[in-house]
This record gives C-alpha cells, structure tokens and sequence, in this order.
C-alpha cells in the first residue's frame, strides 16, 4: 500500500482543484511535487530477500587442473589467441568434470577447480575425482595438435570435509565449498609436474588397492601419491 507522501509526485492540477485548493495553494503544490518526482523514480528495486538454506558439512573430493607454462604463453600469445587458448581447456576440463558427476566450481586465471560430493553426493566421489583427473590429463595430446602447440596441466585432488554454503555479497552470491581439503588440493596443484596427478591419503584409502601411484613424499608430515596409469576395475 502507498503512503500519503508516495502519491505526492503523481498529483495533477484537476485533482487539485477538484479538492478545492486555491490557485496559489495549487501551484505550490504542484512544484513540490515535481520536485519530489525524480528522487521517487531513482528509488532503487529491492528484490525480496530469498531465502538460502544454511552452510552444511560434507565430505567431497576437490580437483584443481592448472595450465602448464601459463605465463610464459600469455608473453607469446596476443590476447585473442591466449584467450582462444584458454576456452579450449576450459571446454575440455569443464566437460570431463560435470561428465563424471562433478560440479565445476570456478575458473581461477588458468584453473579450474571442480568438487565431487556438493551439491550433490553420488558415494564414491573420490574416484569420480580421479577419473576426471586422468580424463584431463589424457585428453592433452590432443588438445596439444588442435593448439599446435604442446599443451599440459598439473592436477591435484584431495577429499575431506568441508563446508559448502553460498558466499558473496547481497549482488552476486555463488555456491561453493571451504575447508583444508580445497586448500591442500590447490597446494598438491602446485607441486605436480608437468602431466602429474598428485592425490592426497584419503584420495588413495578411498580406492583400497585399485589405484596405481607411487609414494611421492609427504606435505607437512601427510602422506601424497602420485598416479601413474589409472584405477583397476
């Protein structure tokens, strides 16, 4: 419902004077309200508040498949061909991600980071993360001739538990998860080789003595794998 000051702005001469006001009186009244006119209509939209369902625990597997010698492509690309260059991995990464039931999360510079488990769980989402893993390392070579160029990624997957819940301001909220597990396969990202899958401990237990990998150290005192073919059916 509007209030008396609300229709101030919408207020004629005629319905004025059908109230009996003066001449005077009218005018005045009619400089008010234009004067009040523009400050109504700038008033900003609210949207109603939506309400969003609480941050909730789950366990996920998080993978972050990183570019190989970004930087040093983006000093020999122009911007249309580095950008040409980086929708193609995306397309690739993206598609093997959601092709083996994860969500795409972000796309950080030349990353992208996918999560196994959230929005929705499927019980065996640390080996989905590891497929996907292999997918995206696999599918380089020919992603390789389509740039003409050799193109590789470094992969680290790790699970655990986290907390997904939706962040960001009152403009532009997205869902997503937080915890150690998002933070120690952004790290495991970073120290794999060109072409190396660096999986954390509960990646490995998760799939028993069907993952082939090889000790690869230990990142502050935790074990990490590295795989070498693939999963044993």
């Amino acid at each position: 419902m509007r209030s008396g000051l609300d229709v101030v702005p919408d207020l004629s001469d005629a319905e004025l004077q059908e109230l009996g006001i003066p001449l005077g009186d009218r005018k005045r009244l009619l400089k008010a309200a234009a004067a009040l006119r523009p400050a109504a209509e700038a008033a900003p939209v609210r949207a109603a508040p939506v309400d969003e369902p609480p941050g909730e625990r789950r366990q996920v597997a998080v993978l972050f498949a990183d570019l190989v010698g970004y930087t040093a492509l983006a000093r020999e690309l122009d911007a249309e061909d580095l950008h040409d260059q980086l929708e193609r991995f995306f397309a690739v990464a993206d598609g093997v991600i959601e092709t083996h039931g994860g969500a795409v999360d972000k796309h950080i510079g030349d990353c992208v980071m996918g999560v196994f488990g959230a929005p929705v769980a499927h019980g065996n989402d640390a080996e989905r993360a590891v497929r996907a893993a292999l997918a995206i390392r696999d599918a380089m070579p020919e992603l390789s001739e389509r740039a003409a160029r050799p193109v590789a990624v470094h992969i680290g997957v790790a699970s655990g538990q986290v907390v997904a819940s939706g962040t960001g301001g009152p403009g532009h909220r997205t869902y997503t998860v937080t915890g150690d597990s998002v933070n120690l396969a952004s790290r495991l990202t970073d120290l794999a080789a060109p072409g190396e899958v660096l999986i954390s401990e509960p990646v490995r237990s998760a799939l028993a003595e069907r993952l082939e990998c090889d000790a690869a150290g230990a990142l502050e005192r935790f074990p990490i794998w590295r795989n070498r073919m693939g999963i044993y059916n």
